[in-house]
């Protein structure tokens, strides 16, 4: 291994950071698919975290603000960043930092409202289920999506509509 190889495989890794957060899971991975050395990427990795250009707790922060901006729960969004390689303890303190912040029924109400917003599932069941089934799939859990699907029911028979 030639010091030219780290520099190289450092620089591909640069670029890639410089498109979006990485994981160091997810780096290596990215790196071994173009055939990289493992021992140049070993290298360039250190670099880079000695650098600050790696940062598992900030590739975990980025990575749940935007699954949570996609309406995900929060629970579904560390699921999906464990899957992606994310550090364990790094995950946890973006999950606890969160989940200050995070409201399970909010966001699914906010959600709903943004998929039906003008209140179809209330007149056909097909409709209601299918928004269900779209929340249970964005990993809330029944209760929150029953309440958040009778709340907005409620509200509206309490204003008149």
């Amino acid at each position: 291994m030639s010091r030219q190889d780290v520099q190289e495989v450092y620089s591909i890794a640069l670029r890639l950071l410089t498109m979006r957060e990485h994981c160091e899971a997810e780096l290596r991975g990215k790196l071994l698919q173009r055939d990289c050395d493992e021992i140049a990427i070993d290298s360039a990795i250190e670099l880079l975290k000695g650098y600050g250009y790696l940062s598992e707790a900030r590739y975990a922060e980025a990575f749940l603000r935007y699954r949570l901006k996609k309406g995900e729960s929060l629970w579904m969004a560390a699921t999906k960043a464990r899957q992606k390689g994310a550090e364990e303890t790094a995950l946890q303190a973006a999950v606890d930092e969160a989940a200050v912040g995070f409201d399970a029924s909010d966001a699914c109400r906010e959600l709903l409202h943004s998929r039906d917003p003008q209140g179809l599932r209330k007149q056909n069941e097909r409709v209601w289920q299918r928004h269900a089934r779209f929340l249970r799939n964005k990993g809330y859990d029944n209760d929150t999506i029953l309440r958040a699907l009778n709340e907005e029911v409620c509200e509206d028979l309490e204003n008149g509509e």
